[in-house]
């Protein structure tokens, strides 16, 4: 069973944190993968375990290492939404440097469009995958796809679900320009 949870740093140095988390992991036999960093120092995981009860246990193993911001279950299907409460949903979970699980909300509308919306949506999904290398550390990786990102930025009005679509390229070209990556808000 897959699941994901994000710590949030309490004072123990990012790569003692994850060897910590990897120590407890490996004594209860779930396995924790995909480490993601945010900006605040946050260190984000998908953990792999047999059951949920496998995974409560760990989460209650890790707790004294670092505040548990939230933990979600990967296994459930998501409730059905309107498309206005997704693209409320994917700017939040943006915003809240969620940049895995808003590509996947995202992803679901992309699979119902068509056209200028479909390229669009492509381009803001890829721009969620890019933060996610970022927040993995492949920082040459998330400039190559924000550079295919931005050719996806094209709409003929200025907002599309919420997304201010002028200020979305012009914050994605700045971190293409200056090859430094840097949260946002949309």
């Amino acid at each position: 069973m897959r699941f994901l949870i994000r710590l949030r740093d309490t004072g123990v140095p990012g790569e003692k944190l994850l060897a910590s988390v990897r120590t407890v992991a490996k004594t209860l036999g779930v396995g924790p993968r995909n480490p993601k960093w945010t900006s605040y120092g946050a260190l984000e995981l998908d953990v792999f375990a047999l059951s949920r009860a496998d995974f409560e246990l760990f989460v209650s193993a890790v707790n004294p290492l670092a505040e548990v911001e939230f933990t979600r279950d990967l296994n459930l299907a998501p409730p059905h939404k309107a498309e206005p409460e997704l693209f409320d949903e994917a700017r939040r979970l943006f915003n809240g440097e969620r940049y895995w699980e808003c590509h996947e909300v995202l992803e679901g509308l992309w699979r119902t469009k068509q056209g200028e919306e479909k390229s669009l949506l492509q381009g803001i999904i890829l721009i969620c995958a890019a933060f996610v290398h970022h927040q993995k550390g492949e920082e040459e990786v998330a400039i190559g796809v924000l550079a295919r990102a931005i050719k996806q930025l094209v709409y003929p009005k200025p907002e599309y679900g919420g997304f201010a679509v002028n200020d979305l390229k012009r914050e994605v070209e700045g971190i293409i320009a200056s090859r430094v990556f840097y949260c946002f808000r949309v």
